[in-house]
């Protein structure tokens, strides 16, 4: 299903639409100006191209004209005198018809027509006196009349050409600039629709992606637990109803999550209550049956020794779990502390072996430690250290069976610090990836058969994490199927580290593989 796009967001998308639209009705209406204007402009040049050519047309006939007129002139031949007047009066039909191309000369064409009226009236004058014999008064007005007027005429003629060339040069120019402006008209109009785009692209986004990030944002902090925070859009739109609805979520997760805290301190103040008052009758239960077994015969209870030893054990169980719980729930209520002191590992480390010694025989494992003689001491609380260590030992022998547990100690320096590391690795099931990815969570084990083979509650490794992120540390593990598993507990060294020393402590307990 397609999300239909908020309402305000629409309108901005409209207008930008439309003011783009109007941008592009704007830019063909004067590209639509501009090619009216080429396309006059270039009439224009072809009607001076044909002025031109109508012009030298006149320049090359008035030339060839005065040149007849001088030759008929100097021969005195009747004939050619006769057919000479005659296409000159015929020449004068020729500059009428010029008269229709040069409609912006009328001056000049006046003048060249005054002139050349004038030039035929002279000629004519001349050709009188010739035919009357009067050869010397003809040649008198032919030098006196005739050239001036010949030379006027030519001036006349060449004015009219490079004034039409002028013309001509100048109409290419303005064509010229008038493409340059429409160029720079249509650069300026593409320019200004990609900032405008640019413009309502950057405010579209800002006003969708603004108040987009703030509820991301918000969202992120709520899945982070944080209720306080309030998304703040003014849109009135369906980003401002989801911003709304947002604020309605984070209050409702903010009241739901007080509820929550506050069941889960009842939960822990109940189970810490209720541990307490098992631990009790448990450790009377434990002491009793303990004190049937090693005095049997002084209570004749020596054929009820081995169901005393059952209960023994099942009392032992027990309160394990019932400590187990009960460090959880003190941990989870903020109750839990801590009683940090100056403590020499290697008898400590000594100690958690002798108890985990029993744990390994039981499945026939070899049980070995490795810790350099002068390891020096740990500011730590020894009860917890020892809790866990013995934790992770205890499934180390209780997943590996006729294989090797063991603990190495190291001091190590990672990222400018100074740390203490407790490798404890078997030889025995080993974990998938999956499953180790829920190894530290509460009430969780590798999968349900592993829990009906080998029991448990699945508390310990959540509880020995949370112990080691109390202590300034952490835990880590590397598994692999079949092939067992390496457990690292990684606690911060709050003493200076002893001097170097090549002298180990390797001790092997439990039974040798076959």
């Amino acid at each position: 299903m397609v999300a239909r796009a908020p309402a305000r967001v629409q309108t901005k998308l409209l207008a930008a639409f439309l003011t783009i639209v109007a941008l592009l009705v704007i830019l063909g209406a004067d590209g639509l100006r501009e090619l009216s204007a080429v396309n006059e402009r270039t009439e224009e040049l072809i009607k001076l191209q044909r002025k031109i050519e109508a012009y030298r047309q006149v320049q090359h006939d008035t030339t060839g004209q005065l040149y007849s007129v001088s030759s008929a002139l100097v021969s005195s031949d009747e004939r050619t005198l006769d057919s000479t007047l005659r296409q000159l009066n015929q020449f004068g039909y020729d500059v009428d018809r010029l008269e229709f191309v040069a409609k912006d000369e009328v001056e000049l064409i006046d003048q060249f027509r005054r002139d050349y009226n004038r030039f035929i009236e002279v000629v004519t004058n001349v050709v009188e006196l010739i035919r009357g014999g009067r050869t010397a008064e003809a040649r008198e007005t032919q030098l006196r009349q005739a050239t001036p007027l010949a030379d006027q005429l030519e001036r006349l003629t060449n004015q009219l050409v490079n004034k039409a060339e002028a013309d001509m040069v100048a109409g290419i120019e303005a064509s010229s600039r008038a493409y340059t402006d429409a160029q720079w008209i249509v650069i300026s109009f593409a320019l200004g629709s990609i900032v405008l785009a640019l413009a309502l692209g950057y405010a579209i986004s800002w006003s969708v992606l603004g108040p987009v990030k703030e509820i991301k944002t918000q969202l992120d902090k709520v899945a982070a637990g944080d209720f306080s925070r309030r998304v703040h859009v003014i849109n009135r739109d369906e980003l401002g109803a989801l911003a709304a609805d947002v604020n309605h979520m984070s209050e409702e997760l903010g009241g739901l999550y007080e509820q929550l805290e506050s069941f889960s301190k009842n939960k822990s103040q109940f189970l810490a209550s209720m541990s307490h008052e098992l631990r009790t009758p448990l450790n009377a239960i434990i002491g009793l049956s303990d004190m049937l077994v090693k005095h049997a015969t002084r209570f004749g209870t020596e054929k009820a020794a081995e169901p005393l030893q059952r209960i023994h054990r099942a009392g032992t169980h027990l309160l394990g779990l019932v400590n187990q719980v009960l460090d959880l729930s003190k941990i989870e209520a903020g109750k839990l502390e801590l009683s940090p002191e100056q403590v020499n590992l290697a008898p400590l480390i000594d100690d958690v072996i002798g108890t985990a010694r029993q744990l390994a025989e039981q499945k026939s494992n070899r049980l070995s430690v490795d810790y350099p003689r002068d390891l020096g001491s740990l500011l730590v609380d020894p009860m917890r250290l020892r809790q866990i260590l013995l934790n992770l030992l205890s499934n180390a022998c209780k997943f590996t069976e006729r294989g090797t547990a063991s603990l190495k100690v190291r001091r190590t320096a990672l990222d400018g610090a100074s740390w203490i590391e407790f490798a404890v690795a078997d030889t025995g099931i080993g974990m998938t990836p999956e499953q180790m990815g829920k190894l530290f969570e509460e009430f969780s084990q590798a999968e349900a058969s592993t829990a009906r083979q080998y029991g448990g509650t699945g508390l310990g490794l959540a509880i020995t994490r949370k112990l080691c992120l109390m202590m300034g540390g952490d835990v880590i593990v590397a598994s692999e199927l079949g092939k067992g598993s390496v457990f690292t507990i990684r606690l911060p060294d709050g003493t200076a580290a002893p001097a170097a020393s090549s002298e180990f402590v390797r001790e092997s307990h439990g039974h040798a593989l076959p």
